[in-house]
């Protein structure tokens, strides 16, 4: 029996999913899930990289698609390691020499697909981009301003429309066959067996909340105008989690909001949503030019220097009082309760606590980045370490320093925001510190 591995590590979905529709002649398939050990248990800086809500949702997530697949007799194998050691070992015990994956964005990711390459033929789908195919940009080319990627490619910008969601009727290894390898896996599902989640990012709950927020209720009607408040259920998409991991295809949103500015009607607020996955878009694409450069001090800016920050005694307690919500201004720790108590943070939100961590507490901006990855439900590394660097003038942009006392008058005018989260209890760990999960 020929096999061929199928990875679904960033498209943990049935619907746009063109990994599910390769026709691979008579071999049969294996869909394969691998949760990387150091993405969810490793360090940066001595910040965890995961905390135990992310965790428990990518396990939910991944959960979600087993079920789905299974109820269509297609096992899924869950490895849990090193993501090239666990799939060149698979590949051994199947006898496999092939693997089909989406394109990676992060440089860990491309590391694991160059080891991969050198043992087994690998080929890569753009699953997850609005520029693919015909409109792939070359990166040599890439404006490194948004707003020159933006005049450059949004006129004449055609996204692909999005797979259809029937699997084509090939030979799949079966749920039981896939069990046989994923006892690391379902040890470790047991061990941090996911709770019921305020927020769901499984594919059908994506999908039933963009029904509801475009088709339903037409909050995207308002959405350029409240996207910059700090609390509620509909200022914002909320498909920032759904897509960060892979369950909500980019392409299926975007014809989703084209679909309704044709057949309802087309707003200000309409293209500021398309306007924001541009600059998703744009940051994707950023993170493949240049590289581990994003994670340099000086980040795309400045020559290459992957030393850890250094922090003063006085910057340490600043930085565990910031991850914690305790750095006395009121704003501030608001924004930093909401983080660390459900795992979102409002656009403006983020913005105001990344130039306060750099520009009012002159710290390393890459531990706020590392600290943001640790909690982010909607945790994306190009997007997340983009913007870190975006507001530290270490990306494509001058240093964007924000007047926290301004940005409280005009955001939180009354109050309500600062009243309603000082109700809250707060926070014991930080994360900064902790041995463990935290």
């Amino acid at each position: 029996m020929s096999m061929t591995l199928i990875l679904l590590n960033d498209t943990l979905r049935l619907h746009d999913n063109p990994l599910l529709c390769i026709a691979d002649g008579s071999n049969t398939k294996a869909a394969v899930m691998v949760l990387n050990r150091h993405a969810f248990f490793g360090q940066q800086y001595g910040i965890k990289r995961a905390n135990l809500q992310r965790l428990q949702q990518q396990l939910s997530v991944i959960h979600s698609l087993n079920h789905a697949l299974a109820a269509r007799n297609i096992g899924l194998i869950t490895l849990f390691g090193d993501t090239a050691q666990c799939l060149l070992k698979l590949a051994q015990q199947l006898g496999t020499t092939r693997l089909y994956c989406a394109e990676p964005v992060a440089t860990y990711e491309y590391a694991a697909i160059a080891r991969l390459s050198q043992q087994l033929s690998v080929t890569t789908f753009d699953c997850n981009s609005l520029l693919a195919a015909a409109s792939h940009p070359g990166l040599e080319s890439l404006p490194d301003s948004f707003t020159a990627f933006r005049k450059k490619y949004e006129p004449s910008l055609q996204v692909t429309p999005p797979f259809d969601s029937a699997i084509p009727d090939e030979a799949w290894l079966t749920p039981a066959q896939a069990e046989h390898y994923s006892a690391d896996f379902t040890q470790l599902h047991q061990q941090y067996l996911p709770q019921p989640l305020h927020f769901s990012a499984s594919e059908d709950a994506a999908l039933t909340h963009l029904k509801h927020y475009i088709w339903q209720q037409r909050h995207i009607l308002h959405y350029k105008d409240t996207r910059n408040q700090l609390i509620g259920k509909h200022y914002a998409s909320f498909c920032s989690p759904a897509l960060a991991v892979g369950s909500l295809s980019v392409r299926w949103l975007w014809h989703e909001i084209e679909r309704f500015e044709q057949q309802i009607m087309a707003n200000d607020s309409t293209y500021w949503l398309k306007f924001e996955l541009l600059w998703r878009e744009f940051f994707r694409w950023q993170c493949r030019k240049h590289g581990a450069s994003w994670f340099s001090k000086g980040g795309i800016q400045d020559v290459i220097d992957f030393t850890a920050p250094v922090l003063n005694t006085d910057q340490q307690q600043h930085f565990r009082n910031w991850c914690s919500a305790n750095t006395g201004n009121a704003f501030i720790d608001a924004n930093m309760k909401l983080l660390n108590q459900t795992g979102l943070m409002s656009n403006r939100g983020r913005q105001n606590v990344a130039s306060y961590l750099v520009h009012d507490l002159g710290i390393d901006w890459r531990l706020g980045a590392a600290y943001f990855e640790q909690r982010l439900l909607d945790y994306d590394c190009a997007s997340n370490w983009g913007n870190w660097a975006y507001i530290a003038g270490t990306g494509n942009s001058q240093a964007r320093q924000f007047n926290v006392q301004k940005q409280t008058q005009l955001y939180d005018p009354d109050g309500s925001f600062v009243r309603a989260m000082a109700d809250t209890q707060p926070l014991s760990e930080t994360g900064y510190d902790s041995t463990g999960l935290v």
